[in-house]
């Protein structure tokens, strides 16, 4: 099972508990991170998108609460999610999409 499949299923509990509760422009939000997802041609195959960049902020929430510096939490982001099969460069921008979109807190970290 990839990383990318493994993290779907870990975050579509977390995914679903967002959804029932969300409001009418949580489908807003999944679109916009698509149409990101999908205008940087990241080759994500058959994924729930919205859990993916929920499971992406679960990550860096995760991390960042406990860490006084970010840089080592948001480099392992973008490691586990290269170690899925894309470059380097494809998940630094599925994970600049999803806090873009669903965790804007965390923009700060992101650099430039």
């Amino acid at each position: 099972m990839t990383f990318l499949r493994r993290l779907t299923v870990a975050a579509a509990a977390a995914a679903l508990a967002v959804s029932v509760a969300a409001p009418a422009n949580a489908q807003d939000d999944d679109a916009k991170f698509a149409d990101q997802v999908a205008a940087m041609q990241i080759p994500v195959g058959d994924v729930d998108l919205p859990a993916l960049g929920h499971g992406i902020c679960d990550m860096l929430s995760t991390g960042l609460a406990g860490s006084v510096n970010p840089v080592p939490v948001v480099r392992g982001v973008v490691n586990r999610l290269a170690g899925s099969g894309i470059s380097r460069g494809e998940a630094a921008g599925l994970m600049r999409a999803a806090v873009a979109v669903y965790c804007p807190q965390h923009a700060r970290f992101m650099g430039r």
